[in-house]
This record gives structure tokens, sequence and C-alpha cells, in this order.
């Protein structure tokens, strides 16, 4: 199960993004997502994978993505959620790949 993270390009925290409506700052648009939860934590369904993009460590999001086609389907969601998230923030993103 691929794993991500999300920093800003800099190092510095992230702005804030507001609790409770994640998707509107997170969610990819390239897919159609089904949304599970949006309280505290986005949990998404987007073809066959299940997204969890939380907020953990100071000035990291980590994305966690069960049942993709493919690492590299995976890849590219998270990098979606990272523009995403850079977009709508203001500060320019970069994911890492922690696991596979």
């Amino acid at each position: 199960m691929p794993e991500y993270t999300i920093s800003t390009h800099d190092g510095s925290d992230w702005p804030d993004v507001p609790a409770g409506n994640l998707s509107t700052c997170l969610l990819p648009k390239s897919l159609e997502c089904e949304i599970v939860d949006d309280d505290g934590l986005l949990v998404f369904r987007a073809d066959k994978a299940t997204v969890t993009v939380s907020w953990e460590l100071a000035g990291t999001w980590y994305v966690d993505i069960e049942g993709s086609e493919s690492s590299g389907s995976a890849d590219l969601l998270a990098a979606e959620i990272a523009q995403r998230l850079g977009d709508a923030t203001g500060a320019q993103a970069v994911h890492h790949k922690v696991t596979d």
C-alpha cells in the first residue's frame, strides 16, 4: 500500500486548511471520487482505491492509498493531491513516497 508525505518546498509549515471540508482543498479533480469522511481527515474512494489524507507531523500531510491498481496510478494520485493542496494554500507542495 503506497504511502506519501506532502510538505512545502521550502520546509515551512502549511497555511491553515480548515477542518471539516478538506475535500475542497485536497480532492482530485481528474477522477470521480466518493467522499467517505471529510471531518478532521479526508477519506475518499477513487476507482478501486481508498485514499486517506491526514495532517500528521508539523508541516506534513500524510497520504495512504489502499487498493490502487498500480504504483504508477498511486503516484499520480498523490501528485494531484499535492498540487491541489499547493493551489489552495499558495505554497509550493512536494510529495515523497514513503513505502510501496
